[in-house]
């Protein structure tokens, strides 16, 4: 399939994920709002999960080690742990291909939710630049699914997953 096909399959894909959090409760929007007749935990989950998947998908080769802090900053158990032990591969990467990355969440919908866990759909895309895509980068499109867990007065990630 060729970069027009694929891009007519992500285009799709896009529509059916946009229809699902809209049928889930969609919560917020590309300009990055949160919906203001959502519940209180609602708002909190996605805020929380709004600002992890922007710094889960930001690459500065300039300072990693405050990109790999900000998405710690978000998370915990297992997922921390793991993300922790790939900093140095992942700041090996992003020199060496001096790449940067900054995300934006196109759509949010907060899926199942309880008091102390939630589940949470993410579209976003993200202005990619390395060494192989010049200076004008490329746009990315991320479909995320962030596990969310309630640690005292904050929402933390406890997984995330790539889906198509």
């Amino acid at each position: 399939m060729g970069v027009r096909g694929s891009r007519w399959v992500i285009g799709g894909l896009a529509v059916v994920l946009a229809a699902l959090l809209v049928a889930i409760g969609l919560v917020a929007t590309s300009r990055g709002s949160v919906d203001d007749d959502l519940s209180t935990a609602q708002r909190e989950v996605a805020e929380a999960a709004q600002a992890q998947a922007v710094a889960f998908l930001t690459v500065d080769h300039r300072d990693m080690d405050a990109v790999i802090d900000a998405v710690l900053e978000g998370a915990t158990g297992e997922f921390a742990e793991q993300y922790e032990s790939q900093r140095e591969r992942l700041t090996r990467g992003a020199v060496r291909t001096e790449a940067s990355s900054t995300g934006e969440v196109v759509a949010l919908g907060v899926g199942d939710l309880d008091d102390d866990s939630a589940t949470v759909l993410v579209a976003a895309n993200s202005t990619v630049t390395n060494t192989s895509t010049g200076s004008d980068g490329e746009v990315r499109y991320y479909r995320l699914r962030l596990d969310m867990v309630r640690e005292g007065e904050r929402w933390l990630t406890s997984n995330v997953q790539f889906v198509r």
